[in-house]
This record gives structure tokens, C-alpha cells and sequence, in this order.
């Protein structure tokens, strides 16, 4: 029938060309996705912070607060609360001083010792905050749909590991055994929130440590300003197995009150110099 096979190749070249465009869009998408994330984990080091810590094992729950200052290259945490108490007057005076100390250690210390801090911090830093940059290489994504996420305009991807070869960092690692969503807000490709399962057990130590099927992550990110997004929450669920030994630990983080850091080091120094 003719008219048939021709409306056949019409609907097939119409299948193909969505197909296409919506190819398109998505590396559309996750080319601007990669671009936000790696100018907002750039953006960074230059925000202070308050972080809350709460860490709940063998249903024993506790939570550490502190202000995040960079000092001389490198991260400080000035305890502020303990268990969501915050700290007796006297406790606070002895930490503000803590902190002028360290200040000035800094400033004094030698060219190599500055160094080998600067580096461990950037080593940790790597690591603790690899989710982030590791996200757009360790998953193939596809557009579920558009919606609104924590106010947000909204793109929703799916998102399936990758298979990798070569050395991988722990966070990567551990990502090649999960699959999730991420949400990325649509103006900019800003990072919204991403939640991740893993399906299948990931060995992080050799075989001795593997990261089981039970671990889910879930992250958000937050406008600081009309351009930067940074972190402000994060949770873990976190089952492994070390030497046949399984457990299971819950990891929960907030990051609120980002201020530039260079002002709020200023006042943490000068309220130090007052009687």
C-alpha cells in the first residue's frame, strides 16, 4: 500500500528527528550542567559558612556545628555548638582565641610547611567533595521531564553509571555502583538536588571494604547569588562491609549563612581585639 509505506516514512523520519533534538538538548543540557558545577565548585573556597554535622550510629545521634573560615590557603572549623547547645560564653572566648592563634601560626609558618597544608587540604577536599565533579562523567543521563524542584524551574535526568576503566578516586567508586536523579534548574543548569542508590556492592578497599546495596545519598544545592549555587544539605545512608563485619551509618549536613569569607574572617579577628 502506497500511501501507507509513504506515512511509515513519515513517521519514521518524524521519530528520528525528535530523536535527534532531543539528543541535542541533552548535550545541550549537560554541557551547561558542567560548566555551572565546576564554576560553582570553583566559587567555592570564597564563602564562610556555618556547618551542622549530625551523624547518628548504633542509635546514638549527635551533631556538631562550627563557622567554616579559609585561613591562609586552608579550611578552619570554629566549634559554635555542640549537640545543637551552643557553646557557654567562656567556650566561645577560648575558640575565638583558638582561632586568632591559628591565624597568626599561619602567617608565620614556613614555605614548606605551608605547603604540606595547603596540599592536605586540597587532598581532602578532593575527596569529600569529589561527588560533585565526578557526577557528569560517572553517569550517562536522559531527560525524564521537566517540573519544579524546590521552587525551581526544572530539568529531571535519570542517571546510570558509566563503565570506567583505570584508577578511581573513592567517590568514583562508589558512583559506578549507583543509579538516580538529578534535578538541574533550567535557566542555568544549576545543580538543584540529586539522589543516588546503589544497586550493586562496590568494593572501595581492595575486597576487604565494599559499599553495599542499602547506601543512598542525597544532595542540594542552594543561589547564594543570581549566579553561584552551593551546597546546602547533605545526606548519606552508608552500608559496608569491612572483614565480614556490616554496618550501617546515617550522615546528615547542612550548610546555611554563606557570607564572603574574607569579611567574615575580618570580624571573627577583630572581635578578638576587643576587651
Amino acid at each position: 500500500m502506497p500511501g501507507y509505506q509513504h506515512l511509515k516514512r513519515r513517521v519514521l523520519l518524524f521519530s528520528l528527528l525528535c530523536a535527534s533534538c532531543r539528543g541535542a538538548e541533552l548535550r545541550e543540557i549537560i554541557r551547561g550542567a558542567i560548566a555551572a558545577i565546576q564554576s560553582d565548585w570553583s566559587a567555592d573556597v570564597n564563602y564562610s559558612y556555618v556547618e551542622r554535622d549530625e551523624v547518628q550510629k548504633d542509635n546514638k545521634l549527635t551533631s556538631r556545628t562550627s563557622r567554616v573560615v579559609m585561613m591562609g590557603g586552608s579550611d578552619y572549623y570554629m566549634p559554635i555548638a555542640t549537640d545543637d547547645r551552643p557553646l557557654a560564653p567562656e567556650q566561645q572566648k577560648a575558640e575565638r582565641q583558638k582561632l586568632r592563634n591559628e591565624f597568626q601560626r599561619r602567617n608565620r609558618e614556613g614555605a614548606e610547611s605551608r605547603r604540606r597544608r595547603i596540599a592536605t587540604y586540597q587532598k581532602a577536599r578532593a575527596e569529600n567533595g569529589a561527588l560533585l565533579p565526578e557526577f557528569p562523567k560517572a553517569f550517562v543521563f536522559e531527560v525524564l521531564r521537566k517540573e519544579t524542584m524546590n521552587g525551581h524551574p526544572a530539568w529531571a535526568l535519570s542517571a546510570t553509571p558509566v563503565r570506567r576503566s583505570g584508577p578511581l578516586s573513592r567517590a568514583a567508586k562508589v558512583l559506578s555502583g549507583m543509579r538516580g536523579t538529578v534535578w538541574l534548574e533550567r535557566e542555568h543548569y544549576h545543580a538543584i538536588r540529586a539522589e543516588c542508590q546503589v544497586f550493586r556492592p562496590v568494593p572501595i578497599y581492595g575486597i576487604l571494604a565494599r559499599v553495599l546495596p542499602g547506601t543512598h545519598i542525597e544532595l542540594q544545592m542552594s543561589p547564594v547569588t543570581d549566579s553561584i549555587w552551593l551546597m546546602s544539605e547533605f545526606s548519606m545512608t552508608l552500608t559496608v562491609s569491612k572483614f565480614w563485619f556490616r554496618s550501617t551509618q546515617v550522615t546528615h549536613a547542612t550548610y546555611t549563612d554563606y557570607r564572603l569569607n574574607a569579611e567574615v574572617l575580618a570580624e571573627l579577628l577583630s572581635e578578638e581585639q576587643r576587651p
